[in-house]
């Protein structure tokens, strides 16, 4: 990479650069949004239109809870009728036969232990229905279900990384309707399919289409608003998530008997959200990153009409003429996911950020997805797990928008709760049911807490040339948690220390990073290395290390690269 290249990335976003800080007036994205309106008529709906798409992801993705249900079983019997499927006759009672564990039966009267060559009789009393009972996804094949389930969250991975590639190469929206486009072709895919394979194969889909969905809604609605606002904008949308949960538990109930047509009523309500590219706009953040300044400029006066402002004369010329000066120093390029460790602040900090990735959403789903000691329902036991993140989510504005909490102390507190509810929990005696029920509820809000911390948090500290890139990452490496999990859930009582010091580490590294409350976005990459040093005890750090930067981008003769290597800050 050229020096040319390499010293635009340190151009900040108020557009002083090393050389020349504090000698320019610039007006940014930031300052025009203020006399906008950081939350005005526009930012509202436009908000909400990114937001509801979450009910949706979120029905597809953790729907399979009911679509997968695992039902209770137990071997057929010889001596049974072989047109026992209604749900009593689950309990039927045999004089020569008894069940063992549901996957073999002993003749009381040889004493011997026979397999289920005749079948399987399921429970469905609760739910009638499940792609388990379909394709008997019990026992020997019990590892079959585990693989579907972990099919979106292989998708997912791969479409966090793509899909962030995309949404900043080529636009928020367009990323969207793609994305939204094909979960709906994959939703219905996977109502449609014969067998398993083809199932788990339509479920990698709709987890790669999920990702992009999240990762553009969640970025639209936080480039949308003002630094007063980003609090509320960063939370607001995970209650739509949690809608989307409740709904998922609502149509289960109803179609309890059906799973494929239970299925087609999650993915419907994708074809709606197909009509925003006719009418939803594009990121002004994104469109000014892109040097695309007649469209800013254009939705910069939407904007200010529908929020009934008039803006001081001269604002938007003011912007344009930033905007130009940095082009003239800037060439166009594109970032990728190196670029999130190609500088010393910027690497710290993406490492500790992915740190909390890998284990905040593995702890989320885990607690989410196990209801069993909350109630033997799974519809009531999955209403209660999601009726909890309500509070949580309101619980969590209150205490990131206070000085003493802020960002970075809320994401630390929130995993260390959560990693002693974990530990603490196995050791509560099973007499004391009240007890661990309690804890098991606590933990649950907690691992929610931490989690929506994270997705603000993290978006925070991300410049916006990377933002979307970062974003993207994140979802890769929370995935790799994820499809862990039930694996190491199999460990038995090893799982809850593991999961438990999980969270105290990255509850623990989270202390490393800076504060973002009330602060600017970062722009560019030099807005990252200019955010709150991040100092670790076995580095070497300089008064200053942006001299370093300023020097290298002032040598002709040097390499930018390599005088950047030579900074004195060596993490």
């Amino acid at each position: 990479m050229s020096e040319n290249s390499d010293s635009k990335d340190l151009v900040s976003s108020d557009g002083k650069d090393a050389s020349d800080s504090g000698t320019r007036n610039r007006v940014t994205f930031d300052d025009v949004l203020v006399e906008l309106g950081e939350f005005g008529t526009y930012q509202k709906i436009f908000y909400f239109l990114f937001s509801v798409p979450f009910v949706v992801s979120s029905m597809q993705l953790l729907g399979w809870v009911f679509v997968g249900a695992n039902l209770p079983h137990r071997c057929r019997f010889p001596d049974e009728p072989t047109d026992l499927e209604t749900p009593g006759n689950f309990d039927f009672v045999s004089d020569t036969y008894v069940s063992v564990d549901g996957c073999s039966y002993i003749n009381l009267i040889s004493n011997e232990t026979l397999t289920c060559d005749l079948g399987y009789i399921y429970d469905t009393s609760i739910i009638g229905d499940s792609v388990v009972k379909d394709w008997d996804l019990i026992c020997d094949r019990k590892s079959w279900r585990a693989t579907i389930g972990a099919a979106p969250m292989v998708g997912y991975l791969i479409g966090g990384l793509l899909t962030g590639y995309q949404s900043d190469k080529f636009g928020r929206k367009p990323t969207f309707i793609s994305s939204i486009f094909l979960l709906f072709v994959s939703g219905l895919a996977t109502a449609f399919v014969p067998g398993f394979f083809s199932f788990t194969l339509a479920r990698s889909v709709v987890g790669y289409a999920i990702a992009g969905i999240d990762n553009t809604c969640f970025t639209m609605g936080l480039e949308l608003v003002g630094p007063s606002k980003r609090t509320l904008a960063g939370i607001a949308c995970w209650f739509f998530e949690t809608s989307g949960l409740l709904c998922a538990v609502a149509l289960a109930f109803l179609l309890s008997n059906n799973w494929r047509l239970l299925q087609i009523c999650y993915s419907l309500p994708c074809i709606i959200f197909i009509s925003y590219w006719w009418f939803a706009p594009e990121s002004i953040r994104w469109l000014i990153g892109q040097g695309k300044r007649e469209e800013a400029k254009h939705l910069i006066q939407k904007s200010a009409h529908m929020n009934k402002v008039n803006l001081s004369d001269g604002l938007i010329e003011d912007m344009e003429n930033t905007l130009e000066e940095e082009m003239e120093e800037e060439e166009s390029r594109t970032y990728t996911f190196v670029d999130l460790f190609r500088y010393p602040q910027m690497r710290i900090k993406s490492v500790i950020i992915l740190i909390c990735w890998l284990v905040c959403p593995a702890l989320y789903y885990v607690l989410l997805l196990d209801q069993s000691e909350i109630s033997t329902n799974p519809h009531i036991g999955f209403f209660i797990t999601c009726a909890v993140q309500i509070p949580g989510y309101i619980f969590v504005i209150f205490t990131l928008e206070r000085k003493t909490f802020g960002r970075k102390r809320s994401q630390c507190a929130y995993l260390l709760l959560t990693g002693l509810m974990l530990i603490v929990h196995p050791l509560v005696p099973e007499e004391c049911y009240w007890l661990r029920i309690s804890f098991s509820i606590f933990g649950r809000f907690c691992a929610n807490c931490a989690y929506t911390v994270l997705n603000l948090y993290s978006a925070e500290l991300y410049p916006t040339v990377v933002r979307g890139v970062g974003i993207g990452s994140s979802y890769v490496i929370s995935r790799v948690g994820t499809i862990l999990s039930p694996y190491l859930l199999l460990l038995g009582e090893m799982s809850p220390i593991i999961f438990g010091s999980g969270a105290f580490l990255a509850g623990i590294s989270a202390l490393l990073l800076p504060e973002t409350l009330g602060k600017p976005l970062p722009e560019t990459l030099l807005d990252g290395e200019r955010m709150q040093r991040v100092i670790l005890p076995f580095c070497k750090d300089s008064d200053n290390p942006l001299d370093t930067i300023k020097s290298a981008m002032q040598s002709e003769k040097s390499p930018f690269k390599r005088n950047l290597q030579r900074d004195d800050s060596k993490c």
